[in-house]
């Protein structure tokens, strides 16, 4: 019987993840991540899965590691001028690092998660890389781009061929004892009040410096309220009087500047993308048929790569798109299956 770890969150998800893997035969140990937030039942409802399944558990304590790793990184983007994606950081360097590092220690032969994706066979050479979930609308292999190729023989994705509405109800056939319906939260360490509470309570006032807001031309526009506020793309709350609506273009820290233009002036034809990590790198790239995701919730357009060295890449879109935001992952991908990705800048 082999034995395999399940990273389990308190949400429905890893919940059943461990379920199947249970019930395929494997020998299943819980781990949970405690990162010292705010007070939530996760914990209590991870110990009513570990009860309900027959799960030995061990909650790790990784308050430090995940300050240092995940919610540093999270400010000092911002702080940067860039709007960060701390999903990507948390799955490269805790989930698929720190969990995966204990998973083995315990005995187990790999980590199993509640992720919408799939391992495959890369199309080309040996190896393996990461392709979409079944549930397009749940897909989750966006945020896996940075695991390493040589981990993924160990890791397994339970969900990959489910849809959500699928796990929903053969949970509540089963009586798994987590909220049916319950949504995991974006971002899981914000208040309720959003990032902008979020950054106020870890830099204080200063992050929320009012300085110009100028046009493309550099002409003086209006007052914004700290750059910590805005992102690229953003029309709301910007509370300029004006026959066509301004759009957020560009963000300068050491200005304190918010460059503002017109919906047009959002469309880029490219961008430079930062740290590229290939999990599955084709010989050559010509003739393949790219496509490329510029956040979360973006649709893949088509696309080519025009150049690339060691440290970065140049993406140039088939169709112009709009809000191109530094610090988003730009992610790659043949069909369903990911190549790689890097941070846009």
């Amino acid at each position: 019987m082999k034995t395999i770890a399940v990273a389990l969150s308190g949400g429905i998800d890893s919940a059943f993840s461990a379920y199947l893997l249970k019930k395929e035969g494997y020998r299943v140990i819980g781990l949970h991540a405690d990162f010292g937030l705010t007070p939530t039942p996760a914990l209590l409802q991870v110990k009513e899965v570990a009860h309900f399944l027959s799960l030995p558990l061990e909650v790790l304590p990784l308050q430090e590691a995940f300050q240092q790793k995940v919610i540093d990184y999270f400010v000092s983007e911002y702080q940067s001028g860039r709007t960060p994606n701390p999903c990507v950081v948390c799955n490269r360097q805790i989930k698929f690092d720190l969990l995966f590092q204990k998973a083995l220690q315990s005995g187990a032969e790999g980590l199993a998660s509640g992720h919408y994706a799939r391992i495959v066979p890369c199309p080309w050479g040996d190896g393996r890389t990461i392709a979409r979930g079944l549930d397009l609308q749940k897909d989750q292999s966006y945020f896996l781009h940075r695991l390493e190729a040589e981990k993924l023989d160990r890791i397994l994705f339970p969900l990959g061929t489910w849809t959500k509405e699928q796990v929903r109800s053969a949970a509540r056939e089963i009586g798994l004892p987590v909220p049916p319906q319950g949504e995991s939260q974006d971002i899981c360490f914000l208040p309720k009040g959003g990032y902008r509470e979020f950054l106020f309570q870890k830099i204080g006032p200063e992050a929320f410096r009012k300085g110009d807001m100028v046009d493309l031309e550099g002409r003086l526009l209006g007052t914004h309220q700290g750059l910590p506020a805005y992102t690229i793309g953003q029309r709301r709350g910007l509370g300029l009087p004006s026959s066509a609506p301004y759009y957020v273009i560009g963000i300068d820290p050491e200005k304190n500047q918010l460059r503002l233009g017109r919906k047009k002036d959002l469309e880029k034809p490219d961008c430079r993308v930062n740290g590229f990590h290939w999990i599955c790198r084709p010989d050559d790239l010509e003739g393949l048929a790219l496509s490329v995701q510029i956040r979360y919730r973006h649709n893949p357009v088509r696309a080519r790569i025009i150049g690339r060295n060691k440290a970065m890449i140049s993406i140039q879109f088939l169709e112009a798109q709009k809000a191109v935001t530094p610090g988003q992952a730009a992610v790659l991908y043949v069909g369903d299956q990911v190549l790689g990705g890097g941070w846009i800048v």
